[in-house]
């Protein structure tokens, strides 16, 4: 397989082909500072006969260097599954992590933590080192210390957890524009969408931390937006939760949506109350079309689209209420890009000129091109004048 990669020299998401799991890489400061969001490094994928990538050698390759070491400046994990933590310890090995963000799920109980992954438990064993040299030295966190527990739970006024300083404590509602001590308001800012407070004691898929992530080049911008694993009624919950402060309704819209739980079934099929099986539910195709602005779905899945019991995810049933949301073309998943058989990193970047897709599938084209083209194609869309306005200060 084809893995030769080079960064883009400008900022950009990244959505790596990992099999049915989660890696997103962001470029906030090109050759300074990155972001990952979730790992899933598979055995094989050393392998180059293998399509999957081997994120954590090209992390390793392409990261900022600091003290000869590559240098990750925030990792960030929705949730404890195995699809998104796995390969963490090889990580750490080869990688310096500034900062890390976390929900308080990682430390809830015993049965839960029986439960964990080897990879999770490595996760969670450096989340507690790391709280314990905060708590030693709280006046003084230093990068490859720093931490950020984000999401309500009652946990966190235990003795343990209760003195951790404010700074590394974040709920919902909350704008993070700081990574690994760097401000970087006017090019990056993180909102919270959830966990909520009563996520607490919920299954690990629903106490998914849940995050729209803006990222501005001078008055351009783009939104993208990451769900973890939550299923229908927590996915609703966060439109409906948002709708009730329209001050926060911007933080709805997004360019590109990673979908939740690698396309699964689950996010907009349900079965309520009396009901005898899952029923599509409208009400939240409704919030995705609502608040799309260029309109892509990602699925991070490498599995065919099947329908049938047990294939899920990711499922031919969800794809096809995705591919109803957006335009054609605009559903892709990361094992199907450019194509099945050699299968590439998805590259969105932000630029002087917007937002930007260089579509290895198509001859032609840049992100400059697209930029053009989506200019043309919606020219009633138009970002806000200022970053006040849009809330994002």
């Amino acid at each position: 397989m084809n893995q030769k990669f080079e960064l883009p020299k400008q900022k950009a998401v990244i959505f790596w082909p990992v099999a049915t799991g989660d890696s997103t890489t962001l470029i906030l400061r090109p050759g300074e500072i990155m972001m990952q969001i979730d790992l899933h490094h598979l055995a094989k994928a050393d392998d180059s006969e293998e399509p999957e990538w081997a994120i954590i050698d090209h992390l390793v390759r392409t990261l900022p260097k600091r003290n000869g070491k590559p240098y990750l400046a925030l990792f960030v994990l929705t949730h404890p599954d195995e699809d998104h933590i796995k390969g963490f310890p090889e990580l750490m090995k080869q990688v310096v992590i500034g900062e890390i963000w976390h929900t308080p799920k990682i430390f809830r109980d015993q049965a839960d933590q029986e439960k964990l992954s080897a990879d999770a438990k490595a996760f969670r064993n450096e989340v507690h080192r790391r709280r314990k040299a905060i708590l030693a030295n709280p006046d003084a966190i230093s990068s490859g210390n720093r931490l950020r527990v984000i999401g309500h739970d009652d946990i966190l006024q235990e003795e343990q957890y209760k003195n951790l300083p404010a700074d590394c404590k974040s709920w919902p509602a909350s704008k993070l524009s700081k990574v690994d001590g760097v401000e970087l308001a006017g090019h990056f800012q993180a909102f919270v969408h959830a966990p909520f407070k009563d996520d607490q004691a919920g299954t690990r898929n629903n106490t998914s931390l849940s995050l729209n992530v803006v990222i501005w080049e001078g008055q351009k911008y783009a939104q993208f937006f990451f769900f973890g694993d939550r299923e229908y009624v927590t996915t609703k919950r966060i439109f409906e939760t948002t709708e009730q402060h329209p001050d926060n309704t911007g933080y709805l819209m997004w360019d590109v949506a990673l979908c939740s739980h690698h396309c699964s079934k689950g996010v907009m099929y349900w079965t309520a109350p009396g009901e005898a099986s899952a029923k599509v539910r409208k009400d939240v195709m409704d919030y995705f079309k609502k608040y799309s602005r260029k309109g892509y779905f990602i699925s991070s899945s490498c599995a065919d689209f099947l329908d049938a019991p047990g294939d899920d995810p990711p499922h031919k049933k969800a794809r096809e209420r995705y591919e109803e949301i957006v335009d054609s073309g605009r559903f892709i998943c990361t094992h199907e890009y450019p194509n099945k058989k050699n299968p590439q990193p998805i590259v969105f970047t932000i630029g002087s000129d917007g937002f930007g897709f260089d579509d290895k599938r198509s001859s032609t084209g840049g992100p400059a091109a697209f930029a053009a083209s989506i200019a043309t194609a919606r020219p009633g869309e138009a970002p806000p004048k200022t970053q006040v306005g849009f809330g994002c200060q």
